[in-house]
Formats: structure tokens, sequence, C-alpha cells
């Protein structure tokens, strides 16, 4: 089989970790006694807004920030809103892989400009997985049956325009298919979706490890392949990479600053982060929550972001996406 490749992480899959010293500077001591806003483009409860919450939680017991107050917009108003930011707000945004699906096709592929980057915090891999009773014995087969006839596989996800939507587009395309061929079954939650899968409405489902783990753990589900680069411990499972499909693919949350950030409070934000990520509680927070800890910062996570944003507005216009 000739492999595509259809890279979503790049080069930043490797964490990049420093260490921040014990000392505090001027800005961290500004940042330890200030309140900072933290603007959540979705519900209270939603992937970003745990991350969001679990940080909060983390800095706040070191005393790292006084105190951060989590804001939940409705995405286009939570662009806007930080669009309107300016220095000395302390209004950051937590932005995730489907933020970029909220801007305008025109302007996806440079849909951070204007923000700061601080960090990628973490992130959530990605499962193709099919009824415990399928046929498609393998991923392998599945391809096969994706090429073969890809109008005739429906396959079930969350929302679409959504993460499992947009994983499911650039599978479909490294194996050749055009990603609007498919039938996308667009479900309200992971296990609505993976309900959809078990009950016989789709071939196969798109989702989380958290969305479908209940639906795993019980036998209705078993998994073809997921999105991470390695493999995942605990899940027996390939990666696409093992499976001649080299596709990466994460649900990711990053943290970005307003565009005319200051560079000492820039880095005392990137310190904040730095120092939550690196703590034993945080590594729990992500075992307990399924997230990869795929922390990236400084100019490498800038560059990234630029990357991963061209890719995903081509992702949106091939799957024929409108913001």
């Amino acid at each position: 089989m000739r492999r595509r490749q259809v890279l979503a992480l790049g080069a930043g899959l490797v964490p990049l970790v420093a260490g921040c010293g014990s000392g505090r500077g001027p800005r961290e001591r500004a940042l330890a006694s200030s309140t900072v806003s933290v603007i959540v483009p979705g519900p209270q409860g939603c992937g970003a807004d745990r991350v969001a919450r679990s940080l909060r939680g983390l800095a706040e017991r070191a005393s790292l920030v006084r105190g951060v107050q989590v804001v939940n917009r409705p995405g286009p108003t939570a662009l806007a809103e930080f669009a309107e930011t300016r220095t000395g707000a302390r209004r950051l945004l937590m932005a995730e892989l489907g933020t970029v699906g909220m801007v305008r096709p025109d302007r996806q592929a440079a849909a951070f400009a204007g923000t700061t980057p601080l960090a990628r915090l973490c992130g959530e891999w990605e499962l193709i997985a099919v009824p415990a009773a399928s046929a498609f014995g393998s991923f392998g087969a599945f391809a096969d049956a994706m090429r073969r006839d890809p109008a005739a596989v429906a396959v079930a996800g969350r929302a679409e325009g959504g993460v499992d939507h947009v994983m499911f587009g650039m599978l479909a395309q490294s194996l050749g298919v055009d990603p609007r061929l498919p039938h996308y079954v667009a479900c309200r939650s992971g296990d609505d979706a993976a309900g959809a899968a078990a009950g016989g409405l789709a071939a196969a489902v798109v989702g989380s490890p958290a969305g479908l783990g209940e639906r795993l753990r019980a036998g209705e589900l078993r998994v073809l392949a997921v999105s991470a680069p390695d493999r995942v411990p605990g899940l027996d499972a390939p990666t696409l990479l093992e499976c001649d499909t080299h596709l990466y693919c994460a649900d990711w949350r990053a943290l970005l600053g307003p565009g005319d950030l200051p560079d000492d409070d820039r880095d005392a934000l990137v310190g904040m982060c730095r120092s939550v990520t690196e703590t034993a509680s945080w590594r729990e927070h992500c075992r307990r929550n399924g997230w990869a800890p795929l922390y990236l910062d400084g100019d490498d996570f800038g560059r990234w972001l630029g990357v991963e944003s061209a890719r995903l507005s081509k992702a949106f216009g091939d799957l024929g996406l409108r913001a």
C-alpha cells in the first residue's frame, strides 16, 4: 500500500518541558497578585472548559496567580470578545482544534493571527472503533471498504465540523477517498455516536477514549486504530502509522494571549503554564481525563500553531464545511 502522509500535529509532537526555577521576577510577582480571565469557546463541562478549570485550580493552589476566572461563551461570541482584548485586561483564550472552524473560511489558515501563542497544554487522541460483531477485523479491512465504495460506509461521531468529523475527513483523504463521499452521522455526544455504531446505524465510530470508554469497557465496541503517533498505554490497538496511514490527530487545547501582550507578560504566563504542567497533580488530571500531555510553548508552539491552522483550514475546505 502506498503511504499517504496527512500530518496533523507535525514536529510539535515532542513535548518541550523547561524548568522555571524557584525565583520569581517582577512580572511573575505581578501575575501572582492578579486575576486572569480565560475565555472558553463552549459551555461549562466541554473539553476546553475542563482544561481551563484544571489549570485554574492548580495555578491558584500554587499561588502562581491570585485567581483565574473561567468565562464560557458560544464559539463565535468568544472569538469576537477575545479580538477586542487589550493589554492590561489579562484576558486569555482557551483555543482548541474546533476553534479554527469558527473563523470565516477565508481567514482559517491564519485563524490565530493577531494573538500571542502561549502554550499547548494537552490533547485527546481519536479512536476508530467498530461494533464488536463487525465484519471489519482490522483497520486494513475498513480502509479497503472505504476505497471500494465510500458512499456505502456510514461513520458516526460528534457534531458536524467538530474534531471527529475533521479527523474522519483527514482519514478519508489519507486513504485516497473524497472526504465528502462517506456518510457522516453527526450525534450530540460521543456516547450517542458509540450507540449509533453499536446499534447498527453506522459501520464505525470516531471519537475520544473518554467518549467511547463506557461502551468499550462493556465490550460493545472494539478499536481498530488510534490517531496517536505511538501506542496508547492500556489500549490494545495499533496506531494509524502502523496501519500504513501517516496521520496524527489530537483534539488539542492551548492558551493564547492578546496580540499586543508585552514580552515580559508573555514570559510570565508561559512560566505559569510550565509550572502547572510539570506537577504530579497535572499528570493525574491528564490520566483521569484521558488527556495526552502534549505540552509545547515558545516560538516552536507559535510555528506549530500556524502550520496546524493551515492544515485544518484545508481539512474544513475538503469537507465542504463553512463557518
